[in-house]
């Protein structure tokens, strides 16, 4: 997630400014910041919220390969 938070600072940077976004979407820019800030994983409805003003669209597609390293369950013992 943290990928998409950079990518989406990267692209208010280029194409506006964090001051011009917040007041188009309607909110202040504390929680603009607050929303995007380094170690915070966003909601995904705020981050499509953010690309979607910004001209840019969400999507997400199969791979075609299962990656390396992919999220594994633990079990977890439970007392009876």
């Amino acid at each position: 997630m943290e990928d998409i938070v950079v990518t989406v600072w990267k692209l208010i940077k280029e194409n506006s400014s964090v001051r011009r976004v917040s007041m188009e979407l309607g909110m202040d820019r504390a929680s603009l910041y607050r929303s995007l800030k380094k170690g915070t994983n966003p909601r995904i409805d705020t981050i499509a919220k953010f690309l979607n003003h910004l001209g840019y669209q969400l999507q997400v597609i199969k791979a075609k390969k299962k990656p390396k390293g992919t999220l594994h369950t633990k079990r977890v013992k439970t007392r009876r």
